[in-house]
């Protein structure tokens, strides 16, 4: 964990915020300033995955920052009371908030590219926080977690005004067309719609999360006991499921690897979501922002390729994990669903039966002949 103490990030005093030395009596994890206690969270953190750690790291770091500069106080005096006026810094952010600076050790770091929104955005962060302050309660580095009883708001936001996370039929018959016009197109390269059409037959193949695509290589294909092969994932929690191949992605993995002058399925490191440049000679992987970036790009194509303005704008906001969700509701219509958390990697059913919903497309016709 190479992280820089908070002391040299914030332009503070080395040992940050000193305590007295009786409270390690009562304190599990022996730090005795908050550079030390945020070392071993995000230690703690990176034990789950590095997006995981990439994604704790920065909104603690943002938090401290604002604790440290506008409040002058340590993580041991923050209060709810504390948190509300951080959630409400976040979601109206003043204008050296979005600029170089805010970082004394980090002069050029841009915290921040925009306020953070009401509902699921701002979720995300009391999530983090929640992690963070529980693992300093549960350590008797603090007394009690003032996150507890922040109030999320995403869930009612999101009823009938956020994206549905899935393609509906038409609408995943527009992808697949869209795949087909990539390679019609002027625009687009051969190179980047086979790119493209890999990278989408894996995700959707194996209902993969972003982080899973981007962590991953062909190193992590093996051959099954009763042939055939699998991909090996370790997926969110650190759990590790294995991922049959059929035969047609197979074909697609081969075909790709051998247009780039990659011979065979697996036995290297080469990416599950690949860069399109060489470094010296070797074909990289996509980071997290990479991927969600160059999804973000295959997105607006499939809007520019549409006639209708509604479907346009639902593909200009779908995110990458869409694609996962698709994939999940897809085999749900032929898998039990003890079956499908076994794929998907879901500690409990109850999180999977979110893909067992009966289609609108279904509904209207089992309603066509409901009337007085």
């Amino acid at each position: 964990m190479n992280l820089p103490a908070l002391s040299e990030l914030l332009n503070l005093p080395g040992s940050d915020h000193q305590y007295n030395p009786s409270s390690l009596s009562t304190d599990m994890t022996g730090a005795v300033n908050d550079s030390e206690i945020l070392t071993l969270f995000l230690n703690k953190s990176a034990a789950r995955s590095n997006e995981t750690l990439r994604r704790y790291e920065r909104e603690i770091l943002r938090f401290s920052a604002w604790l440290y500069q506008d409040i002058g106080a340590s993580y041991k005096e923050v209060r709810l009371k504390h948190l509300q006026m951080y959630l409400h810094h976040i979601q109206n952010l003043p204008d050296r908030w979005l600029e170089q600076g805010v970082l004394p050790g980090q002069p050029e770091r841009i915290l921040f590219k925009a306020s953070i929104k009401p509902g699921k955005s701002t979720d995300q962060v009391i999530d983090v926080l929640s992690s963070f302050f529980s693992f300093l309660e549960k350590n008797r580095y603090t007394l009690g977690n003032p996150a507890v009883s922040l109030i999320r708001s995403g869930e009612k936001l999101a009823r009938g005004t956020s994206t549905i996370r899935f393609f509906h039929e038409e609408e995943w018959q527009h992808l697949l067309n869209c795949l087909e016009l990539q390679t019609q197109s002027e625009h687009v390269s051969k190179s980047e719609s086979a790119r493209t059409r890999y990278i989408i037959m894996l995700g959707y193949s194996l209902g993969l999360r972003e982080s899973e695509m981007t962590e991953h290589s062909c190193n992590d294909i093996h051959p099954g006991i009763e042939g055939g092969y699998f991909l090996s994932i370790l997926g969110k929690g650190r759990k590790r499921r294995q991922l049959p191949l059929n035969n047609k992605l197979i074909e697609e993995i081969r075909a790709f690897r051998h247009s780039v002058q990659c011979e065979g399925l697996s036995g290297d490191n080469f990416p599950l979501a690949p860069r399109t440049r060489r470094i010296q000679g070797k074909i990289g992987g996509l980071s997290s922002r990479g991927l969600r970036f160059w999804w973000q790009s295959f997105m607006d194509f499939c809007a520019s390729e549409s006639d209708n303005s509604q479907q346009a704008t639902r593909f200009k906001v779908m995110p990458f994990h869409a694609l996962r969700h698709t994939a999940l509701t897809h085999l749900a219509r032929h898998m039990k669903i003890e079956d499908l958390a076994i794929f998907a990697g879901h500690d409990s059913i109850n999180t999977t039966s979110q893909y067992y919903h009966t289609e609108a497309k279904r509904l209207k016709q089992m309603t066509e002949t409901h009337f007085l």
